[in-house]
């Protein structure tokens, strides 16, 4: 088949798949992304010399490098802007043994979802991606990997809401029938021997008999009995390059070169080997080239993304006092900045306890929920005395001019400039002003 061929088909085969609720849609290198193609239409369309379009990619790979910090779970729910020239990018660490979930739900939107590995002096190289609305993406590790979750609305974007998620789920099934992570009684690095050694795994304790049962698909690689371990089976996980060891069982009920799916018996708990004098458990551990690791992030419960503060997403808000603005959640010391009081921000997302915010100066972070205030109640109300220039936002080049004696209403402060309320109900920002009269 042509390469050109596979390329139409692979196209035409993740349109098809956007159709369909609960897609999974995972790029490999060297195909084309939704957002590749909306730029090859913008290309064929003459618009990709267009001031619009190179901000928009501008602000697509500024964005690679330039990230906040969150940590997982995750959920933020917000406000695309119209026009589609906001880009929103999450940093985090995917934990060995995690498989990421993305999930974003949107109404009215358009939209391009990737995610990046970050690489040590080199570019982010790109993993996944999808582009519909109420699809999920799926990733996982089985080292701490750093990842960059780029979300970018189309230049076609209308104003609407968005609400993103972050989860995760651990890659291997629980390895004792009825039991979770709340039954392990003795954890990875505990000491063994007065000290000699550390304990390489979990102990989960259930009692003599309960069914063993294949974390993940694979094959047998080993049964028999060590003094430590008593009765032992070794499991060569498909796909993921472990080898999961599970030890005093009291019975095995596998055999070498055996091939077993998820939730298969492989024996029962015992308490064989050196727990003799213990109650029945289950060592369980996990191997790679590397040694042994830790298997509680493999088999831990899903972790779900607390719920929000209250939506004020799309808001323009003011500072209560002098207060941080973090680029990491949880905040840190050496990721904050101080916004003086009545500072003006303009609120993209809420998430739990925070908001993210923008800075007219263009600035992005979190800030905390009660640090923030609305602005419908002025500061003070004053009256020029010099004609002043009236700017919508800062960044516009559209101005107007205010006559002096005009009233305003100043309602906070940035950059060397008000933002101020007009009797017509018009909001905007004119230079800071030093000969003014209060009313």
């Amino acid at each position: 088949m042509k390469s050109s061929t596979l390329v139409t088909l692979l196209l035409l085969g993740l349109l098809s798949a956007c159709n369909k609720p609960s897609t999974v849609i995972q790029g490999l290198l060297g195909e084309q992304s939704p957002r590749d193609t909306y730029v090859r239409t913008l290309r064929k369309q003459g618009m990709l010399e267009t001031e619009a379009v190179q901000q928009w990619l501008h602000a697509g790979e500024t964005a690679l490098h330039d990230s906040l910090i969150v940590s997982l779970p995750f959920r933020e729910d917000g406000v695309f802007p119209a026009g589609g020239q906001r880009v929103f990018t999450y940093q985090f660490i995917l934990p060995a043994g995690r498989r990421l979930e993305v999930q974003l739900n949107s109404t009215d939107s358009l939209y391009f979802l990737d995610l990046f590995q970050l690489r040590e002096n080199a570019s982010p190289q790109r993993l996944a991606y999808v582009s519909e609305k109420n699809r999920i993406l799926r990733w996982e590790a089985t080292d701490d990997t750093p990842l960059l979750l780029r979300l970018q609305p189309q230049l076609s974007q209308p104003e609407g809401e968005f609400s993103l998620r972050l989860r995760t789920e651990p890659l291997l099934a629980f390895p004792v029938a009825g039991r979770s992570a709340q039954h392990i009684i003795s954890f990875w690095g505990a000491a063994r021997d007065g000290g000699a050694r550390s304990h390489e795994g979990i102990d989960v304790i259930a009692p003599r008999g309960t069914p063993l049962l294949a974390s993940v698909p694979g094959y047998i690689t080993r049964t028999g009995t060590n003094p430590l371990g008593g009765n032992v089976v070794h499991l060569s996980a498909d796909g993921l390059n472990l080898s999961l060891y599970y030890a005093h069982l009291d019975q095995q009920l596998v055999q070498s070169g055996q091939r077993v799916q998820a939730g298969d018996t492989l024996g029962t708990v015992g308490n064989t080997g050196n727990a003799i004098t213990t109650a029945p458990h289950l060592h369980f551990g996990i191997y790679r080239s590397g040694g042994a690791i830790d298997p509680l992030p493999y088999v831990q419960a899903p972790e779900f993304p607390a719920a929000t503060v209250s939506k004020r997403s799309a808001d323009t808000l003011r500072t209560r006092e002098a207060t941080a603005l973090f680029s990491s959640l949880p905040p840190s010391r050496t990721t904050r900045q101080r916004l003086p009081r009545h500072a003006i921000v303009w609120v993209e997302a809420a998430t739990k306890g925070y908001f993210r915010v923008q800075m007219p100066e263009g600035q992005r972070g979190y800030v905390l929920a009660s640090s923030i205030q609305p602005t419908d109640k002025r500061l003070s109300r004053r009256k020029l005395t010099t004609i002043e220039i009236f700017r919508k936002s800062l960044t516009e080049a559209v101005v107007d001019t205010l006559p002096k004696g005009t009233t305003i209403d100043v309602l906070g402060t940035a950059a060397a400039h008000e933002f101020i309320r007009l009797s017509d109900g018009r909001r905007g920002w004119i230079p800071t002003i030093s000969d003014v009269k209060t009313l």
